[in-house]
């Protein structure tokens, strides 16, 4: 890190003074105390980004953009959940809200308008526990003559036919009836 290149205390003093278990021992401190230094300079230049951000940062963001962080959520999901929000800028398209959902969920989704409804539609690893921020911020970009319907796309037997696979190549698979309805083995 750059505070390795910072000089030692001893070297501005007289060398008459070097030699002192004293001077050595404020040396040591005060080495411990400049990098301490550093490291909260280089976080809070970090927490000016998203992306770098630690806990400390990403409250503030939060703060800054209004944003209300998902339950039991991590920091990851968080960043996520702001990534979305700085994308919610005018004007608004389907590619841009789809941008702003994927950025939130961090999946893929397929995103389509039918009689005044949007309708996002996802599969993935795991279900989204708390899709209540998301549908705070979207709410926020979209129409209001507009509503929103999210849901989790689960593998219909259709997609299963179109595998072509047989009930023994299904087997090696080892997934359980839950990942299998899921879809998560489509590849």
């Amino acid at each position: 890190m750059f505070y390795e290149d910072v000089p030692r205390y001893k070297e501005y003093l007289p060398d008459v003074w070097q030699d002192y278990v004293e001077i050595d021992a404020l040396d040591h401190v005060i080495k411990i105390e400049m990098r301490k230094l550093f490291d909260y300079v280089k976080q809070n230049i970090n927490n000016k980004s998203i992306q770098h951000a630690d806990e400390r940062g990403v409250n503030h963001w939060e703060k800054i953009l209004h944003v209300s962080s998902p339950l039991n959520s991590t920091l990851r999901a968080r960043k996520d959940a702001l990534q979305a929000k700085l994308m919610t800028n005018p004007p608004i398209n389907l590619n841009t809200l789809k941008a702003v959902v994927e950025a939130y969920m961090g999946l893929e989704v397929d995103v389509t308008v039918e009689d005044c409804t949007i309708k996002i539609r996802y599969r993935g690893v795991s279900r989204i526990a708390d899709l209540k921020p998301l549908y705070k911020t979207a709410y926020e970009i979209i129409p209001a003559n507009l509503i929103m319907d999210i849901s989790y796309l689960f593998l219909t037997w259709d997609e299963t036919d179109e595998q072509v696979l047989t009930w023994d190549e299904t087997d090696t698979l080892n997934k359980t009836w839950d990942e299998w309805e899921r879809g998560e083995w489509v590849g």
